[in-house]
């Protein structure tokens, strides 16, 4: 038989308990997922300074290279000569990287 209930709450209570390492683990990996590296946060700040209207930003990589959409050579030559005079006195970044966007002109 059943001990009446204590039996019902340890059906209640278990599933709970069983979530509880998936919830922790699942908000731990949204926490991770939603931070910057140190590197990221320095483009950022960089391509804060150098960005212009004929320019969009693509991506920030893990490692902080900066990838960019540009509309003509002279906007793309602007631009990298801004990341690389905001870039001079501090930590290096990769080579950031201007993309031409797909069917521009």
């Amino acid at each position: 038989m059943h001990d009446g209930p204590r039996w019902i709450a340890r059906i209640l209570v278990a599933p709970q308990r069983s979530r509880a390492p998936a919830t922790l683990l699942a908000i731990a990996l949204g926490a991770c997922a939603s931070a910057d590296t140190p590197q990221q946060s320095l483009a950022y700040e960089r391509w804060a300074r150098c960005s212009s209207a004929f320019v969009q930003l693509e991506r920030v990589d893990l490692d902080g290279r900066i990838s960019f959409q540009y509309s003509d050579a002279s906007t793309r030559q602007q631009v990298l000569q801004c990341l690389g005079e905001a870039g001079r006195g501090g930590p290096p970044l990769p080579e950031p990287r201007g993309i031409r966007p797909p069917g521009g002109p």
